[in-house]
């Protein structure tokens, strides 16, 4: 079938906020746990590192919500996964695109009760520079959550927000923030993120999540800064889902040539620059150098601040 999209907000306040967008993959993953289905992603583990787990519990769904820049561990979840496929189990598997090829290839055939979902990529960051980060954050506190898209100044304007057990906490917008901007900049992605032969809108999973950026101009009575999502459906699986969770979300069908306008990361991929090769070129991670290397330009300070002021100045 021809790949159709929507925007989608979820009715649900509450799941939405603990989202990165619209909260459209807890709902898929609540009907498939409802069915008797397992579903696999990407969390933190015990020491905040990114890795692929799975669940079969609605509670356990939460430690999959919200975007983890970081490249995730799969260890042996494609394994367990095959193992519930041939099972007859129900299973949804989330990752990057070229997570979900890799569990493609590894299965080597078709299974008709698995689900595969993916998101629009814009690069994965480095798992030894976000330990490096974290330990420097944290400065010896023990860290109890974290969160790469906190939404306390709106779904635009999103924060990295790291949380301790002494009850004190670390949070800055993702323009100030410096991994995040080291990341926004493409300074430490995957080499292969720079040519990804992953990035189309027809692709080999079932269902493609994005954030909806451009909604608050292209579709304004889908926007009120919690977050909107995008959702590409690709096959007849994947609308079958959609068609028995969509009564729990205020949605419009819209045109694929606005994803790829408002999204340029559904069909390319970021350019390497220049200074990638200064930062690993140190030898060890110089954080003084990454600011450095990420310093935010007078002009562009001035440009966002304005528009926070404005923000502001709406919101009252």
């Amino acid at each position: 079938m021809n790949t159709i999209a929507y925007a989608a907000v979820n009715k649900n306040d509450n799941i939405r906020e603990r989202s990165s967008s619209g909260a459209v993959f807890y709902e898929l993953a609540e009907r498939i746990i409802k069915n008797g289905g397992i579903v696999y992603g990407a969390k933190f583990n015990e020491n905040w590192s990114v890795v692929h787990g799975h669940t079969d519990s609605a509670e356990g769904l939460y430690d999959f919500l919200g975007s983890k820049y970081v490249q995730s561990s799969m260890a042996d979840e494609y394994k367990d996964a095959e193992r519930n496929l041939k099972a007859g189990r129900i299973v949804l598997f989330s990752g990057t695109p070229c997570q979900i090829e890799g569990l493609k290839y590894y299965l080597g055939k078709e299974y008709e009760k698995l689900l595969t979902v993916d998101f629009i990529c814009h690069g994965v960051p480095s798992p030894f520079v976000w330990k490096k980060y974290l330990t420097e954050a944290a400065k010896g506190r023990e860290v109890t959550s974290v969160s790469f898209r906190d939404k306390t100044e709106g779904w635009i304007h999103f924060s990295l927000r790291i949380d301790f057990k002494d009850g004190s906490r670390y949070r800055q917008t993702q323009q100030e923030d410096l991994f995040m901007k080291g990341f926004l900049q493409d300074i430490y992605l995957r080499p292969s993120c720079y040519q990804c032969r992953f990035k189309t809108i027809e692709r080999n999973s079932d269902i493609t999540l994005a954030d909806y950026w451009g909604v608050n101009v292209v579709l304004p009575e889908m926007f009120d800064d919690k977050g909107t999502s995008v959702i590409l459906i690709h096959s007849k699986c994947g609308e079958d889902i959609w068609k028995d969770v969509q009564s729990k979300f205020q949605f419009f069908q819209i045109d694929i040539g606005e994803v790829k306008e408002k999204n340029s990361n559904a069909v390319s991929s970021v350019f390497l620059p220049k200074n990638r090769a200064d930062f690993y070129g140190k030898g060890a991670i110089d954080f003084d150098y990454l600011r450095s290397l990420t310093k935010t330009s007078l002009k562009k300070k001035i440009i966002v601040k304005a528009k926070n002021a404005v923000k502001r100045i709406l919101k009252k």
